[in-house]
């Protein structure tokens, strides 16, 4: 039950900050809103009304929207109608909150306690692949790895040299989880991985100890930290397109098994995946495709390069319609190969 409330309350999180974005971006440039949505319609009740906006809570527990009007530049107050800088600004804006989200979770990350690498003897773990020997066996991140089969592990090439030697067999490994060694486990490192993984199904490096951080370190660090996150999606996303990775999607099955694996972890991983999952919207939603707001934001800048000439309203709606149809499609796509993953 708490994987389940967990992936709720943060996939609604992160779509409800994003509308937020939209919301009181267009209010404060004086868009006319006619709704702003909790949950997905159909309606359960109206709380009332703030500034001509109807507040509605609505049957679909994930996130919410905003109606307005982006597409008739004849509606009176509509989006549609604004200049090119407001429409641009509140086009960006739901994503911009994501990003501001990011950077408030990773300093409450930070101030709560951080995993962070440190120089001593033995192995950290810093991912646990869904499905692997690993989490079968209930390793988790920022575990340590301290012997293999009895032998004393003083860092991550013996690590892998004793795993490796064990591939296909029962090893017996020694961990440490916040500096206190957990009982002995069992597990059995797999002889033809997938790709991209190992014969555990682990990422290693430097022990990891939990510390935590004043305020005034926390701040820039959880700037950082969301900069960094920013840079290694971009490059990930960039090496994927240049056929130089394997491309993967994960649709709300994959980030379902994710959340679970971090609501099992503690509320750390939990506040830790929310951050990255909120950067992954962030760069998502600016993505230049029709549907998404980076494809309207595209249109926006087509009409500044024509020197103000606007693509017809009907011509771009139907580029947005039939761009939502696509993402659809790859959706469900993304959802069934999710599903495949997850029954092996």
């Amino acid at each position: 039950m708490i994987p389940v409330l967990s992936f709720v309350v943060i996939f609604s999180l992160l779509i409800l900050v994003h509308e937020l974005g939209h919301f009181l971006t267009a209010k404060a440039t004086g868009v006319t809103v006619e709704e702003f949505g909790f949950g997905y319609p159909p309606r359960l009740i109206k709380f009332g009304e703030w500034r001509g906006t109807e507040l509605t809570l609505n049957m679909l527990p994930f996130g919410g929207f905003v109606r307005m009007h982006e597409d008739d530049p004849d509606a009176p107050g509509g989006l549609s109608g604004r200049s090119r800088k407001v429409r641009a600004l509140v086009f960006s804006a739901g994503s911009i909150a994501n990003l501001i989200l990011a950077i408030v979770l990773f300093t409450s990350l930070y101030l709560l306690g951080a995993l962070t690498p440190v120089e001593r003897p033995g192995a950290g773990i810093y991912y646990v692949s869904p499905g692997s020997p690993a989490q079968e066996a209930g390793i988790a991140v920022g575990d340590t790895i301290l012997s293999i089969e009895g032998e004393t592990v003083d860092d991550v090439s013996e690590a892998v040299a004793l795993i490796q030697a064990g591939v296909g067999k029962p090893i017996q490994m020694s961990l440490s989880r916040d500096g206190r060694a957990l009982d002995s486990i069992t597990v059995i490192p797999r002889v033809n991985p997938p790709l991209g993984e190992g014969a555990l199904g682990v990422a290693l490096d430097l022990p990891l100890e939990r510390r935590s951080y004043s305020l005034a370190e926390a701040v820039p660090m959880g700037f950082r930290t969301t900069i960094n996150t920013v840079r290694a999606i971009y490059l990930s996303l960039r090496s994927a397109l240049l056929g130089e990775v394997a491309f993967e999607l994960s649709g709300p099955v994959g980030i379902y098994q994710h959340t679970a694996q971090a609501a099992r972890s503690g509320l750390e991983d939990l506040i830790e995946l929310t951050a990255m999952l909120s950067v992954n919207l962030f760069m998502l939603n600016l993505l230049p495709l029709p549907a998404l707001d980076g494809g309207r934001l595209v249109f926006v800048l087509l009409e500044w390069i024509r020197g103000g000439r606007r693509i017809p309203a009907e011509k771009e709606g139907m580029v947005h319609l039939a761009g939502m149809a696509v993402l659809i499609v790859l959706m469900l796509a993304v959802t069934y190969a999710d599903i495949r993953r997850l029954l092996g």
